[in-house]
């Protein structure tokens, strides 16, 4: 992996874990300051502030997901039935990538990558990485 992919991915984490904090506490905030007296002026905005923050989240991973995802001309995934994840792989098999780069890419780990992989050449009737590329590529 490249280093610039790599940096990309690590602040793609480090925001995802700075909002995901800062809305849990926002949250744990509210039934403290329900408890202690009538804070309606701060718990109003401590709660908007914290869905928010979850939105944002939500957002900013759908915005990652669009940019890192993967795109055949052709569906095989219909084709074959795959779900989304196995064509996904697929598409990344097929290109020629690394069992361990693509979980690296999908952020999933290699035995997964693996258990999607066999499931793809079960459903596909091919027998290994080159048979698939084979049927794919043409």
């Amino acid at each position: 992996m490249t280093i610039k992919k790599e940096v990309k991915r690590q602040r793609y984490f480090k925001i995802q874990t700075y909002l995901g904090l800062t809305s849990i506490l926002s949250i744990i905030l509210l039934p403290l300051l329900t408890y202690f007296g009538d804070f309606q002026p701060v718990t109003q905005p401590l709660v908007t502030m914290a869905f928010f923050l979850v939105t944002t989240m939500e957002v900013n991973s759908y915005i990652y997901r669009l940019k890192n995802s993967y795109i055949l001309k052709r569906n095989i995934g219909e084709e074959y039935n795959f779900t989304n994840r196995e064509n996904e792989i697929a598409i990344q098999i097929i290109k020629g990538a690394s069992y361990k780069k693509i979980s690296e890419n999908m952020f999933i780990s290699y035995g997964t990558v693996r258990k999607h992989a066999s499931n793809i050449f079960i459903k596909s009737k091919v027998s290994n990485r080159e048979g698939l590329m084979k049927k794919f590529r043409k």
